[in-house]
């Protein structure tokens, strides 16, 4: 896909198709259902155009913080986001981090949410748990907090700080999804059109 079609969708003065390319390139594997959940900006109030395109595509949108200018919004498969935090390993991990295991869904992105916006009015460290609830596996979710984010032994998606390999396949395949998204998106498809 030239680099140039991609960057002018980015700068549209259409709303609607600067979005979308926005959409495509931070959540393809999320469309393409390959990851549970992503997370990217968007001007401030522009979620109903968010929420059209994904209407009834199984994919739910959550906006995690708000400021004048940008929304932080996380795009997540609600079904499987519950079952990834329910497993014991990573409720266990989330309970470290004062997610109780009884609250819903929606109350642990609330409180995700407000940990986010306490890093943004600067009187907390960002949640790296965050990495969870975008499907990152949890040992490199751990090695991150662990290390820093530093001494990482292969980076793409996400910092990986465990089994390289299986992170390159996954990136890989990501990469895929991307391109696919793209291509179908130049080729006329909508976000509807475009979700798995």
């Amino acid at each position: 896909m030239p680099p140039e079609a991609v960057v002018r969708c980015l700068k549209s003065e259409k709303t609607a198709e600067s979005l979308q390319m926005q959409m495509i390139l931070q959540s393809a594997p999320v469309l393409k259902n390959m990851k549970i959940s992503s997370m990217f900006t968007i001007p401030a109030g522009f979620g109903r155009f968010v929420c059209s395109f994904l209407y009834r595509t199984g994919i739910r949108y959550h906006c995690l913080c708000r400021s004048a200018q940008r929304d932080l919004i996380l795009l997540y498969r609600e079904e499987q986001m519950e079952e990834y935090l329910k497993r014991p390993e990573i409720a266990g991990f989330l309970a470290d981090f004062g997610y109780s295991a009884r609250i819903s869904l929606q109350e642990k992105l609330r409180f995700l949410g407000e940990r986010i916006s306490w890093f943004y009015n600067q009187s907390q460290e960002f949640p790296h748990e965050t990495g969870v609830f975008l499907g990152y596996p949890l040992e490199d979710v751990k090695g991150f907090i662990r290390h820093g984010g530093k001494n990482y032994c292969e980076i793409g998606y996400w910092k990986v700080y465990s089994k390289a390999e299986q992170a390159r396949e996954t990136f890989r395949l990501y990469d895929e999804a991307l391109n696919t998204a793209l291509e179908e998106f130049f080729a006329g498809k909508t976000i509807r059109e475009i979700t798995c």
